[in-house]
């Protein structure tokens, strides 16, 4: 199994976060403490004053842990890897085994062999925009119209085609994308989900925990059934319900 390329980011947020429990922890255990010491001798002064006593030093303890895992996010280590898209320098742990999202222009930037691809340049026939692919795009969909750009393969190869089973449906109706399961590959899920609705990890992660949610809307359905697979292809279950008018 293909190892998650983890930003330098992400890790010195999540130890930060355990890092500031503590230290809350730490502190409301101590002042809880120091407010028993203070008052035990209206009641029950003795067992207050040994149980005020060992609140405060539960609280010094977790304080000083707390501070000490702050002190360690400085040792994370930070790997420069520059974005095909931006040009702009990502921090990540350790060499990119897989794709990851670009913290700058949230595109997903391409992994392969541990090198990070080369992105070209092609614009929609229908729209005109201007559109990126790689050499890992199976099917390239057009960011403004949705309409399919084929991407021509290797020489004396056919054209790339949609997936079988991907039906190209003219449907004028407007939908909302609903994630109603995370699945068990949450941690797979989360950038997926950063890099589809261009929210940071926390913002994405509240989301989860408030499941069936909307992810999108106002949506087309071609739109919605490309992103649908792209969620059930990490686990996770999304429908999309047509806009009621």
């Amino acid at each position: 199994m293909r190892k998650r390329t983890v930003k330098t980011s992400d890790v010195i947020e999540e130890k930060s976060e355990v890092a500031l429990e503590y230290v809350l922890g730490g502190l409301f255990a101590f002042l809880l403490g120091l407010l028993g010491y203070r008052y035990h001798e209206y009641k029950f002064g003795e067992y207050i004053f040994i149980f005020a006593i060992a609140l405060m030093g539960v609280g010094l303890t977790s304080i000083g842990y707390g501070v000490s895992r702050a002190w360690r996010v400085r040792e994370v280590t930070a790997l420069d890897v520059e974005c095909p898209f931006c040009q702009k320098i990502n921090h990540v742990v350790e060499a990119p085994t897989s794709d990851f999202l670009c913290s700058f222009c949230n595109r997903s930037i391409p992994v392969e062999d541990g090198k990070v691809l080369p992105v070209f340049q092609v614009r929609c026939g229908y729209c005109n925009e201007l559109n990126f692919y790689n050499a890992k795009t199976e099917v390239l969909i057009c960011e403004k119209c949705d309409h399919e750009i084929p991407i021509a393969q290797e020489d004396g190869k056919a054209k790339k085609r949609l997936p079988r089973g991907f039906v190209v449906q003219e449907d004028p109706n407007l939908y909302d994308l609903v994630l109603v399961e995370t699945g068990p590959k949450e941690e797979e899920l989360i950038p997926v989900l950063q890099h589809m609705l261009a929210l940071n990890r926390k913002q994405v992660k509240q989301i989860m925990e408030e499941v069936p949610a909307v992810l999108l809307t106002g949506i087309t359905r071609k739109k919605a059934e490309m992103l649908a697979a792209q969620l059930a292809a990490h686990d996770a279950k999304a429908e999309y319900n047509p806009i009621s008018e």
